[in-house]
C-alpha cells in the first residue's frame, strides 16, 4: 500500500509553472499599435475638422450666393409685374383705338356713300360709242330710247365720263360710265326703271345700269349674288338695303341677312 505525498507550502515555489517570456516581450509592440492608432484617429480628426470647415464657408459663400439670387429675383418680378400691367394698358389702348379706327372708317364709308348719292354706273356700253366728246349726247339718247324716261328736268345729268382706267383689248368688256344726275330723285326713277326691265338694249349693247358705291360696299353686295339667284330660282321677292342687308320673306316669315354665309345656310335648312 503506497503513502500520499502532500506537499508542504515551502514546495510553492517549486510547484507554480513558470510564465513564458514571450508575454512580457508583446506588451510594448501592442502599446506602440495602440498609439499608432490614436495617432491615426487625431489625424483623421484634424482632416473632418479641415473638411467641416471647407463645408461651413462653403454654405456661407452658398447662403450669400442665394441671397443675392433672391434679390435679382424680387426685383425681376417687379418687372415682369410692372411689364405685364404695361402691356394689359396697351391691350386695352389698342382695343380701344381699334374700335375709334373702326368707327371713323365706317362714318368714312357712310361719307364716301353718301357723295356718291346721285350717281349710277352703266355697264355693257361699247367703247365705240361716245368719243369725240358726244358721251353725254349717247347717255341721253340711251335714257329716253333705251329706258323710256323723258328727257325733262328730273332727268338732268350734270357730267358723265367713263371709268379712269386704260382703255381695254378688243376682247375685253368695255369700261364703264359713271353718270352724275342732279337730283337723287331722277339717279332712283333711272335705277328703279333699268331694275324693272332687268337689263335693257340699245344700239345692239346690252346694258345694265347700277348705283354707283364704294368698292367696300360693293363688294359686300356682290358676294350675294349667289343667294338671290337661288331666290329667284325659288320664286322668292327679296330687296338687298344698303349697305348690304338681304330682306326676304320665307313662309310667311320676315327674314334679314348681313352676310350671304348665313343666308345660304338658311336656305339649305329651310328648303
Amino acid at each position: 500500500m503506497s503513502t500520499r505525498h502532500n506537499p508542504s507550502p515551502e514546495d510553492d515555489s517549486v510547484a507554480q509553472p513558470a510564465q513564458p517570456a514571450s508575454a512580457t516581450a508583446e506588451s510594448p509592440d501592442k502599446l506602440d499599435k495602440l498609439f499608432d492608432e490614436i495617432s491615426h484617429m487625431n489625424e483623421t480628426l484634424r482632416n473632418v475638422a479641415t473638411d467641416v470647415s471647407t463645408i461651413k464657408g462653403a454654405m456661407a459663400e452658398m447662403t450669400t450666393t442665394v441671397c443675392a439670387m433672391q434679390g435679382r429675383l424680387d426685383e425681376a418680378e417687379a418687372r415682369i409685374t410692372h411689364l405685364e400691367e404695361t402691356s394689359e394698358q396697351l391691350l386695352n389702348d389698342e382695343t380701344r383705338k381699334s374700335k375709334d379706327v373702326e368707327a371713323l372708317w365706317n362714318r368714312l364709308q357712310a361719307l364716301e356713300n353718301q357723295s356718291r348719292r346721285h350717281n349710277v354706273r352703266l355697264v355693257g356700253l361699247r367703247e365705240s360709242f361716245g368719243t369725240n366728246g358726244t358721251l353725254l349726247e349717247c347717255v341721253r339718247k340711251i335714257f329716253s330710247e333705251g329706258l323710256g324716261v323723258e328727257a325733262d328736268g328730273m332727268m338732268e345729268i350734270e357730267r358723265v365720263h367713263r371709268q379712269l382706267k386704260p382703255m381695254p383689248n378688243p376682247d375685253q368688256p368695255p369700261r364703264q360710265v359713271l353718270i352724275r344726275f342732279l337730283r337723287q330723285s331722277a339717279r332712283d326713277k333711272a335705277v328703279n326703271l333699268a331694275k324693272e326691265k332687268r337689263g335693257f338694249q340699245w344700239e345692239g349693247c346690252r346694258m345694265s345700269l347700277f348705283p354707283d358705291m364704294s368698292k367696300e360696299v360693293a363688294d359686300k353686295r356682290k358676294a350675294f349674288t349667289a343667294v338671290k339667284r337661288k331666290l329667284r330660282e325659288l320664286d322668292v321677292r327679296y330687296s338687298l338695303a344698303f349697305p348690304a342687308t338681304l330682306h326676304f320673306k320665307w313662309k310667311g316669315k320676315s327674314v334679314n341677312f348681313t352676310t350671304a354665309t348665313a343666308a345660304e345656310k338658311f336656305i339649305a335648312d329651310h328648303e
